[in-house]
Formats: C-alpha cells, sequence, structure tokens
C-alpha cells in the first residue's frame, strides 16, 4: 500500500476537493447567490468600482418644422467604490491522526472527506445567511436574560433565526462599539420561544446587547438587507443621493396577487427594471399557497440554476429563504446584481504549502479563501415587501 505523505493529502486537497468546494460554494449555498453573474470585470487590485447611471437623457422631445432642436443632458454618473470582502473556510488534522492512518489510505481519506464535507456543510449555510444580511455580522438583539441559566431571549423579529449550536459568537454593548464577550459558543436554541443559551454570560451583559458572529463584525459581504437598508452602499450616501434607494412597501397584511403585481408593477414604474426573481421568507411562501389553495389553484414548481425549486407566479420563480425575516418578500432584477470577485475560491499556498503547522500546536491546517462581495448597480428597481402576514 502506498505511503500517506504530506505531500500527497496536499495534492489531494488541490487536484480533488478543490473544484468539489468550489462548485458547492458558487452553485448550491444560495438559491438567490446561485442565480446571480459572478464577474471579476471592474475588481481592480482589492478594490470593487462600478459606475452607477441615473436619471433619463435630456436631449429627447418634439419640435416645430424651424424650431431649436432639444437640448443634450446625458444621463448621470456616479462611481461607487468599495473594497472586496474576505471569505476563509479552515480545515484542521492533527499530526496524531495523520500518522495513525500512514497504513490506512482508506481510512484517512474518509476521515478528510468527514471534515471537508462538515466545512463544506458549515460555510454553505453561513455564506447563505450573509447573502441576505446587512454586512453588519448582525445575529439579533437581547431583549431579556436569565442570568442563571445563561439564556438569552430576542423578541425582534428575526428573534433567534440566525443563531445554531456550535455557533461562537460575539456579544457587544447596545452601542456595538465595546465588546462584552468574544467566541461564546451557542449551546442551545428554541426558535419557537426565541431563547438561546450561551456557554457564557458576561455580568455586563444586559438587554438592547447585539451578538455577532465571532470576528465578523462590519467584515461580512454585502447581503440583500443592506442593499435595502444601511444608509451608506458601496461609499454612497444615500441621503443625499435618494435616487440611489431600493424602492419599499409596508404594512402589506395579508398576501394577494394583486398585492405581488405591485412589487412587480412598482420596480418598473420607479427604474423600467424587469422583475424575474422573488425571495421570501418561508412563512410568506405558506401565505401564498393558502391563497392558491383557498382559490383552488394549482402549484406550479419551477427548477432553477444549482438544482433549486421555486414556485412559480405568473412565471416568475418565488423561492423561500430561511434566513429571510418574518414577514418580508424581495421582488429582483438579477441582472443588477452581480458576484464581484477577485478570483474564484483557492487554497491560501502562496508559499508552496497547502498544509501548514498550526504555531505550538500538533496540528496541520488548510485554508480556502476568496475575495469578493455583492453588488447591485439599481437598488431602485428592487422592491422590499413588509408586514405580510404569515401562514
Amino acid at each position: 500500500m502506498a505511503e500517506l505523505t504530506m505531500s500527497a493529502i496536499a495534492e489531494a486537497l488541490k487536484l480533488w476537493y478543490l473544484e468539489g468546494l468550489r462548485y458547492q460554494m458558487n452553485e448550491k449555498a444560495s438559491a438567490f447567490l446561485t442565480q446571480i453573474e459572478r464577474t471579476s470585470e471592474h475588481v481592480e487590485g482589492k478594490k470593487i468600482i462600478m459606475a452607477l447611471r441615473y436619471g433619463v437623457q435630456g436631449g429627447i422631445g418634439n419640435r416645430a418644422d424651424n424650431g431649436t432642436l432639444p437640448t443634450s443632458n446625458s444621463r448621470k454618473t456616479k462611481q461607487a467604490e468599495w473594497e472586496t470582502k474576505n471569505l476563509f473556510a479552515r480545515i484542521q488534522l492533527s499530526d496524531k491522526t495523520i500518522k495513525a492512518s500512514r497504513s490506512s489510505v482508506g481510512a484517512f481519506a474518509r476521515m478528510l472527506e468527514t471534515e471537508i464535507s462538515d466545512c463544506e456543510i458549515d460555510c454553505k449555510r453561513d455564506l447563505s445567511r450573509q447573502a441576505v444580511g446587512d454586512g453588519t455580522g448582525v445575529l439579533c438583539t437581547i431583549t431579556s436574560i436569565n442570568a442563571g441559566t445563561k439564556t438569552i431571549t430576542c423578541n425582534n423579529d428575526i428573534g433567534v433565526q440566525y443563531l445554531a449550536v456550535g455557533m461562537l459568537v460575539d456579544v457587544y454593548d447596545v452601542d456595538a462599539e465595546t465588546i462584552d464577550n468574544a467566541g461564546v459558543e451557542v449551546t442551545a436554541v428554541d426558535r419557537a420561544n426565541k431563547t438561546a443559551v450561551l456557554s457564557a454570560l458576561d455580568a455586563s451583559i444586559g438587554n438592547g446587547d447585539v451578538l455577532y458572529v465571532n470576528g465578523n463584525k462590519d467584515l461580512e459581504i454585502t447581503g440583500l438587507k443592506g442593499v435595502f437598508e444601511n444608509t451608506t452602499l458601496y461609499d454612497v450616501i444615500r441621503s443625499t443621493e435618494t435616487w440611489f434607494n431600493a424602492t419599499k412597501i409596508a404594512t402589506v397584511g395579508e398576501i394577494s396577487e394583486i398585492k405581488m403585481q405591485q412589487g412587480i408593477d412598482d420596480a418598473d414604474i420607479e427604474a423600467g427594471s424587469e422583475i424575474n426573481f422573488m425571495l421570501g421568507s418561508h412563512g410568506v411562501r405558506r401565505g401564498y399557497l393558502n391563497l392558491l389553495n383557498a382559490q383552488k389553484q394549482l402549484v406550479n414548481t419551477m427548477e432553477l440554476k444549482g438544482g433549486f425549486k421555486a414556485i412559480s407566479f405568473n412565471g416568475l420563480p418565488f423561492v423561500a429563504d430561511k434566513f429571510i425575516a418574518p414577514g418580508e418578500l424581495y421582488f429582483l432584477d438579477l441582472s443588477d446584481w452581480k458576484v464581484y470577485e477577485m478570483s474564484d475560491y483557492e487554497w491560501l499556498n502562496e508559499d508552496g504549502a497547502v498544509l501548514n503547522r498550526v504555531a505550538n500546536k500538533p496540528v496541520w491546517e488548510a485554508t480556502m479563501a476568496k475575495y469578493c462581495d455583492l453588488g447591485c448597480q439599481k437598488p431602485k428597481g428592487q422592491v422590499k415587501m413588509s408586514g405580510i402576514t404569515e401562514h
């Protein structure tokens, strides 16, 4: 039997596993992300530079036979410029495990397969969450605490929707500047009661404190919520550049085909956009299915890129996402969105080594990285409905 060597492990990671991990991250992490074009165009160095066009062409008009021609007035241009975000995934193998497996390449392969599979699943979940987030890494806001049981309650809209057992979180003070607890583990989650148990609770933690993904604060990709809610987007201040604000419809109530058509119509009216993708919470999708059932209509399904399933509304895909806040439904023109990337996922191996020993530990690790961000060129042509009654 061939001897298992460090170089053989490194080659396996590069030649056997990298393409599979790339496929899973790019095509299987999120139905929303998978439908969006990926490009390295407009990525210069570590920055994304996106030209934003707005307004209408002014040199258009009707005149008399001998009248003065319309005054030329080109559309306005503003340049958005911001840095790519840094996405990392690490796997670790103990030196003892590697040595113990040298007599059985098959046993080691199964162990490596398990390690990579776990990494892949967790990476896809986190990327899916980031894709609809605001880029800050906020998970929830504490509304009450039971210090004795280390239990927090989060009674805002999303509750503990973003939390999962085993997740490491940082707890920041209400000002989101002072950190009270770093790297605390989530040990239990009760979604129905909007509670979670943490491995530790500092005495200074109080109501209004905010949970972030450990180490991620303000470093995540600019997701869907950021495009609709952030006061500054891609370094464009939206209070002064109001043309760069997204379109919103609040307090919708019970979903109906007329209200859904309004979302599509508003995108056309506001920006001439053609909606081709709808993304909502599971409760909103159930509300739509309930509507179809009440009208005795058939539920038509669609298959999307990446193998994702959608139900159809007038021929448009409607996808439910577990990280969309309750009562929300988004109407999107995906031609306005791109994933801007410096390159695809790669192992960190500039020194020629995919596997590197962790300092002061008998452990080897491999790290995969991608530098990218999600960009929307025309937020005005995207519509968010909120306050929809869930079922």
